[in-house]
């Protein structure tokens, strides 16, 4: 039976600036724990990448929290990818772009 499950996202301009793919926190769960090691693949590209986190004030000083991603280079803002894991390789994963 095929993996329905995968994770999906519009690249936002900050991302695209920052060479980042934001991870929802609903959907850490999907990816290995933060700083465990995985591959992400597109195409040719294969990179070693994890789920990485900083803390921010964007909602205001009171409102403390974090900003989980994944450091990719080439996202473009306004794209929408989607990331599966692949079926046959144990923590890999396979991104799509589409405009």
């Amino acid at each position: 039976m095929p993996n329905k499950q995968h994770y999906s996202r519009k690249i936002s301009a900050e991302e695209a600036k920052k060479g980042q793919i934001f991870v929802l926190k609903d959907k850490l769960s999907y990816f290995p724990s933060r700083g465990k090691p995985f591959t992400l693949c597109e195409r040719e590209q294969e990179k070693t990448v994890l789920v990485e986190s900083y803390q921010c004030t964007c909602r205001g000083p009171e409102l403390p929290h974090e900003h989980h991603f994944i450091r990719w280079n080439g996202v473009r803002f306004g794209e929408r990818i989607t990331i599966t894991k692949d079926e046959k390789i144990a923590e890999r994963y396979n991104l799509r772009s589409k405009r």
